[in-house]
């Protein structure tokens, strides 16, 4: 099993040029999701100490928070796949032939990218609906389509890295995705 918090990435050195770019985009985006949600977590800090201590909380905190978590959790999806470091089911291949297993793994793969372009173009169309008609969050007024147009590169980029992985399991038959 794969260390899942550490930052070694696994040997790109049999990667190609555009994979070895992939897994670098993909780990600037999830250290960018790490810091706003550092960000947050010190704003909630602020905010409930201002709370308890002098009545006076951040305004619009949990619609920040909202906000702030949908573009960083959208952020680490990308190396998550790339990483292979996401939640798998496997209980019931574990008994099953490699062959099994890399096929089942690459339609797994597949089936992330055909979900993560789906998510992306409908995630855009919702976008430009929330810009047309100038839809806002309740407290602070933030426009709707600043955070979604923040996370549609993650999608467009969670839908690379299936990409990629679908790719590796083609290419080396022998070794594990």
């Amino acid at each position: 099993m794969k260390e899942s918090i550490s930052f070694e990435s696994a040997d790109l050195a049999d990667h190609g040029l555009l994979r070895r770019g992939l897994e670098r985009i993909a780990e600037l985006f999830a250290m960018t999701g790490g810091l706003i949600l550092l960000a947050l977590v010190n704003m909630s800090l602020v905010s409930i100490i201002g709370r308890k201590l002098f009545a006076t909380p951040i305004r619009g905190d949990m619609e920040l928070m909202e906000v702030g978590a949908a573009i960083a959790i959208a952020a680490f999806l990308p190396l998550c796949e790339l990483r292979g470091s996401h939640l798998k089911a496997d209980a019931f291949t574990l008994a099953a032939p490699e062959a099994v297993r890399r096929v089942l793994d690459g339609l797994a793969h597949g089936f992330c990218c055909f979900a993560a372009l789906i998510l992306a173009w409908r995630t855009t169309l919702q976008l430009l609906d929330n810009h047309e008609y100038g839809d806002v969050t309740t407290l602070l007024s933030i426009p709707l389509w600043i955070p979604l147009m923040l996370i549609v590169p993650s999608l467009v980029l969670l839908a690379l890295c299936s990409l990629a992985r679908v790719t590796d399991i083609i290419r080396k038959p022998g070794v594990e995705a």
